[in-house]
């Protein structure tokens, strides 16, 4: 139950819809602010006539456990490490020619030909990047 309400709140609060791993990322973005610690507003049960904290059965120190392990889900994210925070073995990696994430443009020479031609030049800048 408090979990349904946690991704639920995380989720509604965005402006926008979200692809599934953004949604992902900012389940754990919640949860590393610090939203299930003791002295925080908590998870309250909509549902319920009074106001009721569904972790109130959580120890201090499972709720601090929770918001590390995000915290560290969210460093893995950073890294691309997805693949640890899911608990499966990584994507063979892709080739560099098609990688949609490869931010490096193709460099023109002044005589107007372009990387892909003159692939044996490198300039110093080129070497930077690795």
């Amino acid at each position: 139950m408090a979990m349904e309400l946690l991704v639920e709140k995380a989720i509604s609060s965005a402006s926008s819809p979200q692809s599934p791993g953004d949604a992902l990322r900012r389940v754990f973005e919640c949860i590393s602010s610090g939203i299930i610690l003791k002295g925080s507003p908590g998870l309250l049960d909509p549902c319920e006539k009074d106001p009721f904290d569904t972790l109130a059965t959580m120890t201090d120190q499972q709720r601090e456990d929770i918001t590390s392990s995000a915290q560290f889900a969210l460093r893995l994210l950073a890294f691309r490490q997805i693949h640890k925070v899911l608990g499966m073995d990584p994507l063979p990696q892709m080739s560099q020619r098609f990688n949609i994430h490869n931010n490096r443009k193709r460099r023109r020479d002044s005589d107007g030909v372009d990387g892909f031609e003159a692939e044996g030049k490198k300039d110093k800048k080129d070497y930077d990047n690795f």
